[in-house]
């Protein structure tokens, strides 16, 4: 099990990418949440699951965003696994 945060720059927020991120989340063995950061426009995916799962789950993420979103970067980095269960959709926060 291993936990990945995941930080999607560009125009990420108000094109629906919180809600197709937790859709194609309920198909892989994956938890964890989504929520849009600011001031910078920024989506954050916070993900733990096994690594194949992970990286599956976000293959499908960038290969369909929403139709109006325009990905510009993307950080990733690894955590320590906090044992959530469920993908859920977080309230926005401040970075």
């Amino acid at each position: 099990m291993i936990r990945e945060i995941v930080r999607v720059r560009g125009r990420v927020q108000a094109v629906g990418f919180r809600d197709r991120v937790a859709d194609i989340a309920e198909d892989y063995r994956v938890s964890g949440t989504v929520r849009n950061l600011r001031p910078d426009p920024v989506l954050e995916i916070d993900v733990e699951g096994e690594r194949s799962e992970i990286e599956r789950f976000l293959d499908d993420v960038f290969a369909h965003p929403p139709t109006f979103a325009r990905v510009e970067g993307v950080d990733r980095a690894t955590a320590q696994p906090r044992g959530v269960e469920g993908f859920t959709i977080a309230k926005t926060a401040e970075e």
